[in-house]
Parts: structure tokens; C-alpha cells; sequence
């Protein structure tokens, strides 16, 4: 080896061992300059502690082993936060970015097994105690290549009987190039970011003090939110539930296999928050909803219908499609104490539903169009329509209904009327044209041999009213060549009920026009008016 060979060697072998005692004397410096600000600058409120840091210079990595951090309401002994992990990593800081540029520019945050307890009612004492606090002021930017968060819990209180309002376990976060700047502190989600994945199982949430929400499994990827195993269900037992309410409320059992939202955009507008997607699927869904009308007053409040709720949202909605397939709708009633609840049974085989939003101008509308089997197994097709810019709330609803046994109606007729009904109604076609207050439905049926049965408490016929009643009764629509019977009347709306009841006000009225012989529903109508 020559001489020159040698000299370079040492000068270079000496220069690494400088490098290495530097880095020895850096990281320790460095250590303890990080241990004591969070020592000294650290707020009187939050305590942190943890059982070792470790700072490696050379690659601009900082490692805090099983840290802990409690946050206080400030000037109280109330917790308001508590996290909690195995291990934090700080990784590939850039010195020269934040010489140069006054920009602090991280390579990589990692949290361990990062558990989080929040108490959602201390919020409002922590903003009270704070509000003389200045904002602080950013540097340039801070731009972080990559936040991972792994095996990571939480749980958010909020100070009720039942306490817990959210709850999620098994939860990894990873989120790509994000840049924290003066652009970004106006967004929903203060920071900017090119990519985010977020995957939690064992879901929970408060919705109401009578309903949770539960899933299975949350998957947010790509901007499409995919939940699986959705349950929307109340907490009580029926008895229970109507014991605590003062005025007839739903019975909620809501599932769902899966739901997924489709290019989802969460954002800010102003001062409104936006939520779009072009479409959202659900399958496999399975709705059972109750109502006891025996034991409790009705709700009077005034009942908006869904146009007017959707132009009121406190956010801007775009959704330009809701696609549900191979679901069931249930709906039972109890009316009558000796009896059990009646039960309606939809079976949704294929719905759309178009432009659910509140940004859309006139004239477009929001459409639902539903293809399904009523009760055992009557096809029907239903098209309902509305411009949610139309503050008198217009609307217009299509249905077709194929063959029905009106025995299959015995199930919600009987326990809510104490009858039966016999026969076959083969077709119905009819078309609704309301708004808030007045409708119009135009009704056409074809049926045959219809008989009504009113029965005792025994559940025996009633010999001379069931006669009576058949007597006021078209047993059949018509004579061969006129098989249709074609009826058009008129309903107002009960303001303190829903859309779904002034849907089955206008058919029950249409359905008298088609039934009851026309002298005996004139007379009966006059009746009511003079009443």
C-alpha cells in the first residue's frame, strides 16, 4: 500500500472516529436538551412521563420507550385526556430544512400501541379556563413523509349514566406527505395530505340516549369508507324503552352486512361543512322498526317532510346515488292492548335513489325508485320525486302493485282492527300529487271476491256487522271488459305525522273510493264535514 494510500485511510479512519465521538457527545446533548424542555416548558396541566428516550443524530431519530400523557383542565384536577403507548418514534429529521427554510420536516411518526381516554364533558371547562391563551404561530410549514399509528384503542366519555360515547380497538392509521401550514388550518382536518388508510374493528357509538351504533369493521382507503357488520339498535328492551318515554317514539333494530361510500370528500366551505360522494351501497340490510300506539300520547310536534329536510341540513350534502339491494323493511304497530302488534313486511330486492343533496339547483330532483315484494309475495314498483328547492314541497308518487290475497294482510289487520279481509286484489296502479298540506292520488284497481270479516274478543266472526259491513262493500271491480274500478280523492295532511303516514292516508281514502259503493261513501263524507 503506498504512502498516500495510508495517509488517506487514517485521515479518513480519524474522521469517522470524530463523526462517531461527535454523534456519542450529539446524542447525548441533544437527550438532555429534549429532557429538560419538556422538564421546564412543559404546561402545568399536562404531565408526561415515560422510561427512556434515545436520540440518534446521525439519521435525525428520536425514540421515547412507554410513553405517557395526562392533560388536565387547566387550573382543576379533572382529566381530560390520557395517552398512553408502548413506544413513539420521531424519524429522518431534517436539520438543514429547518436552518435553511425555517421548516420542520419529519420523515416519520410512529405510535406503538397507542391507547386514548378522552372525557368529552371536561371540554367545555378546558375552553372556559383557556380562552386568554394566545394562538400560536406556525413556522413556514411542517411537513411530515409519513404518520403510522398502529394497534391504537380509544374511548371518549361523556359523563352520562352510560357513559361511553365512542369506542374503537385494533385501529391503524397510516397517512402519507402531510404538510401542516397557514393554507391548511381553515380545513375540516387541519393538514394536507396526499394519502390515508384507516382500518379499526369493534366500533361503538352513542347515537342517542336511546340507540347505539356498532360495527365490526371500518376500512378507509382510497376515498371509499367501507363498513361491515352495521347495527343500529336501541339499548332497551321493549318494555323497558316504554316505560322511559313520555310520547310514542320508534323501536329501532337496524342492520346491515355491508355499506360503502364511494369517493368520499369531507371538507369545509366557508363555514359549512361539506359531504359528498357519488355513490353509497348497502346490502343486505335488515330494518325492524315498532311502535306502541296503545300506552303513549303522540308526538305533536310538526313533521317536516324529506325535502325540507334535506334543504335544511346544517351542512352541504352531495350524493349522487344510494343503490340498496336484497333488504327487508319490517314495521309492526300495537294499537290494541289484547292484541299483539300488526306487521307490514317490505322486501327491497333492488332501490335507487338520485341527487340526495342540498346543492343541486331547480330543477333537478332527488328521485327513489324501489322494486320489492309487499307482505308474502306481491310485486311492486314504486317511483317518488321531489325538488328539495320547492319550499311548498311538492311531490309526486308513482306505484304499482301486483296481485295481493288480502288474507296475507290479516297479520297487521287483525291486531290492529279486530278483522279479517278476504279475496284478491289483482292489480293497483295510482299516482300521488301533494305537497305540505294537500294531496291528490288517482287510484285504479282490479279485484275480486272481497269480503270483510269483523270479529269479537275471541276472535270469532261477528255474524250481522260483518253483513252489514259487506253490504256498503264492492265484492268485485267490474264486469268482464271494465275490470278496473278508477277513483281519484283527495287527503290532507296531519302536519304532526310523517310522510309515510299521509303515503298511507292518501291510499286508504283511495282505496275507499274503489271499495265502498259510492252512495254510501258520499253520504259518509258529508257526515264527516258536518261533524
Amino acid at each position: 500500500m503506498s504512502k498516500r494510500k495510508r495517509i488517506l485511510l487514517i485521515i479518513t479512519g480519524i474522521v469517522l472516529v470524530s463523526i462517531l465521538i461527535l454523534s456519542f457527545y450529539a446524542n447525548s446533548i441533544i437527550k438532555n436538551k429534549i429532557e429538560g424542555l419538556l422538564k421546564e416548558k412543559m404546561p402545568e396541566h399536562i404531565e408526561l412521563l415515560y422510561k427512556d428516550i434515545t436520540v440518534q443524530s446521525l439519521t435525525g431519530t428520536i425514540s421515547v420507550k412507554e410513553p405517557s400523557i395526562l392533560i388536565k383542565v387547566k387550573d382543576s384536577e379533572h382529566i381530560q385526556t390520557q395517552l398512553t403507548m408502548k413506544k413513539l418514534v420521531v424519524g429522518n429529521v431534517s436539520y438543514w430544512d429547518y436552518l435553511i427554510n425555517d421548516q420542520i420536516h419529519i420523515g416519520k411518526i410512529e405510535f406503538k400501541d397507542l391507547e386514548t381516554i378522552y372525557f368529552k364533558n371536561h371540554l367545555n371547562k378546558a375552553k372556559d379556563t383557556s380562552s386568554s391563551k394566545k394562538e400560536s404561530k406556525l413556522l413556514s410549514s411542517i411537513k411530515i413523509d409519513k404518520l403510522n399509528i398502529e394497534n391504537a384503542s380509544a374511548i371518549v366519555y361523556d359523563g352520562t349514566k352510560d357513559s361511553t360515547l365512542v369506542s374503537l380497538k385494533n385501529t391503524d392509521v397510516l397517512i402519507k406527505d402531510i404538510v401542516l401550514d397557514e393554507s391548511s388550518k381553515s380545513n375540516l382536518i387541519p393538514f394536507n395530505y396526499k394519502t390515508i388508510k384507516i382500518a379499526a374493528d369493534s366500533i361503538f357509538y352513542k347515537n342517542s340516549n336511546y340507540e347505539n351504533i356498532n360495527l365490526n369493521h371500518l376500512l378507509f382507503e382510497d376515498q371509499t369508507l367501507t363498513l361491515h357488520g352495521f347495527h343500529y339498535k336501541n339499548k332497551y328492551s321493549k318494555k323497558e324503552y316504554e316505560s322511559l318515554l313520555s310520547i310514542q317514539r320508534d323501536y329501532y333494530d337496524i342492520t346491515a352486512e355491508k355499506l360503502i361510500i364511494n369517493e368520499l370528500t369531507l371538507g369545509k366551505e366557508n363555514d359549512s361543512v361539506v359531504f359528498k360522494t357519488n355513490l353509497i351501497s348497502i346490502d343486505k340490510a335488515n330494518a325492524a322498526i315498532y311502535r306502541d300506539k296503545f300506552q303513549k300520547k303522540e308526538d305533536l310536534r310538526i313533521k317536516k317532510l324529506y325535502s325540507k329536510v334535506i334543504r335544511e341540513l346544517p351542512l352541504k350534502l352531495t350524493i349522487d346515488s344510494v343503490s340498496v339491494k336484497n333488504s327487508i323493511i319490517e314495521y309492526s304497530e300495537k294499537l290494541l292492548r289484547e292484541y299483539q302488534a300488526g306487521l307490514l313486511t317490505i322486501k327491497i330486492i333492488d332501490a335507487g335513489i338520485t341527487n340526495v343533496s342540498n346543492t343541486y339547483p331547480s330543477p333537478e330532483r332527488t328521485v327513489i325508485i324501489v322494486d320489492g315484494i309487499f307482505m308474502k309475495n306481491t310485486p311492486f314498483t314504486a317511483n317518488w320525486s321531489f325538488d328539495i328547492n320547492n319550499t311548498d314541497d311538492q311531490f309526486k308518487f308513482i306505484g304499482k302493485v301486483g296481485k295481493l290475497e288480502l288474507s296475507d294482510m290479516d297479520v297487521f289487520l287483525t291486531p290492529l282492527l279486530n278483522a279479517e279481509v278476504k279475496g284478491e286484489v289483482i292489480a293497483t296502479n295510482f299516482t300521488i300529487n301533494g305537497n305540505f298540506d294537500q294531496s291528490v292520488i288517482n287510484m285504479s284497481q282490479e279485484y275480486k271476491d272481497v269480503e270483510v270479516i269483523l270479529l269479537n274478543k275471541k276472535k270469532k266472526k261477528k255474524e250481522l256487522l260483518s253483513t252489514v259491513a259487506n253490504v256498503v262493500i264492492h265484492h268485485n271491480s267490474g264486469k268482464k271488459g271494465t275490470l278496473f274500478h278508477n277513483g281519484t280523492t283527495q287527503a290532507t295532511r296531519d302536519h304532526t305525522k310523517s310522510f309515510f303516514n299521509y303515503l298511507a292516508k292518501n291510499l286508504i281514502n283511495g282505496v275507499k273510493v274503489n271499495f265502498i259503493k259510492k252512495n254510501n261513501y258520499v253520504k259518509k263524507e258529508k257526515k264527516k264535514k258536518r261533524n
